[in-house]
């Protein structure tokens, strides 16, 4: 078992006895009123998958292509209930994410979200959506081969849409802008907040589809497609104000 799965399993075998620390119902103020308050939350996320479960456009077999992916992220967070519904949204936040720990030089995020939270019974289901920017992890880049009998050589190579700036880093469009739903649910027991969800990242990518034939003859095929890329995740939080 890894060790994000590890503590994954932890924080869910926490959530529950946490129900005890409330003296009031979880989503509710002591005034029996909707319960707000701006919270900080930290957590983890865990990615895996494979981009690229598509055909080709050059029309060759490409099952043993594809683009995986696989990375933890910590994040914190900023997050604010409102008193009452507003426009029938419960609450905001914004917040940071840094994907693949290890590499610095990538993987930083940025978000703004609205959401929306319904009580049932014990939990709060969340549902919002949002706009993420940063600069996306290279785990994201990548490129594979396959090695023909006849010596055809052929090979993808992907990456994200690089479609804005971030300041101070990079050149010009180093940047990914994109926008996100995510869906959760969420017990707030005193000063606490556990949540556990699902983000999916709406994501442009980029990718080249090559192949050279034996006899050096170079088929080439650019395109783009937006790739529905989520992640679980897990956060606490406590209660600022």
């Amino acid at each position: 078992m890894t060790r994000t799965r590890r503590a994954l399993l932890v924080l869910a075998c926490v959530m529950p006895p946490l129900n005890v620390l409330a003296q009031q119902p979880l989503q509710e103020d002591s005034n029996g009123g909707r319960k707000s308050g701006t919270y900080l939350k930290t957590g983890l996320a865990h990615w895996q998958g494979d981009i690229f479960s598509r055909g080709s456009l050059t029309q060759w077999d490409v099952d043993l292509f594809g683009a995986e992916y696989n990375l933890t992220s910590l994040n914190v967070e900023i997050e604010t209930y409102f008193s009452d519904t507003f426009l029938k949204l419960s609450g905001f936040s914004i917040g940071y994410r840094k994907d693949a720990v290890r590499h610095i030089d990538s993987g930083h995020m940025f978000s703004g979200k609205l959401f929306r939270d319904v009580d049932i019974k014990a939990i709060a289901l969340k549902f919002g959506g949002g706009i993420e920017w940063g600069m996306p992890s290279l785990n994201f880049d990548q490129t594979e081969f396959e090695f023909a009998g006849n010596g055809t050589v052929r090979y993808r190579h992907t990456h994200p849409d690089r479609n804005a700036d971030v300041p101070f880093v990079g050149t010009t469009t180093d940047g990914a802008l994109y926008p996100f739903v995510e869906l959760s649910v969420a017990q707030r027991p005193g000063f606490f907040l556990i949540e556990a969800g699902m983000r999916i990242n709406i994501i442009g990518f980029q990718f080249d589809d090559y192949e050279v034939s034996v006899a050096d003859k170079v088929t080439h095929v650019l395109s783009q497609k937006r790739v529905l890329v989520p992640y679980l995740f897990m956060n606490l939080g406590l209660r600022m104000f």
